[in-house]
């Protein structure tokens, strides 16, 4: 996955761009078709953003913002509410129906007399 790291009013440390790399890079076992995340850090006087934007392979987008007291502690804030969207969207597409009743044999569909003959 591709991270693009930019920041307004901040300057972007390579610790911190690492910190951001990493933690984004864990939201791929969710979403394996993610393809690009940009990043954008906002720091003003008392407030730090970070707001993110996740680019899936079919057009979809997952888009996140977080505040926190540092520019790490609202990294990490995103990072959790990046990945409660992705696991959300997962259980989505996800079918609750059971298996079909071409998966299941059948020996377990019918009764046991019928099967015999």
């Amino acid at each position: 996955m591709e991270i693009i790291v930019s920041a307004r009013h901040a300057d972007v440390s390579e610790e911190l761009r690492s910190h951001v790399e990493e933690s984004l890079s864990r939201l791929t076992k969710f979403e394996p078709r993610a393809t690009r995340a940009n990043v954008t850090l906002l720091q003003e006087k008392k407030r730090c953003v970070a707001e993110a934007t996740l680019s899936v392979e079919r057009g979809d987008y997952v888009r996140a913002e977080a505040e926190g007291g540092d520019l790490r502690t609202a990294v990490d804030r995103l990072c959790d509410k990046l990945a409660r969207q992705l696991k959300r969207g997962r259980d989505r597409r996800r079918s609750h129906k059971g298996p079909s009743r071409a998966e299941v044999p059948l020996a377990e569909v019918l009764p046991a007399e019928d099967v015999e003959a």
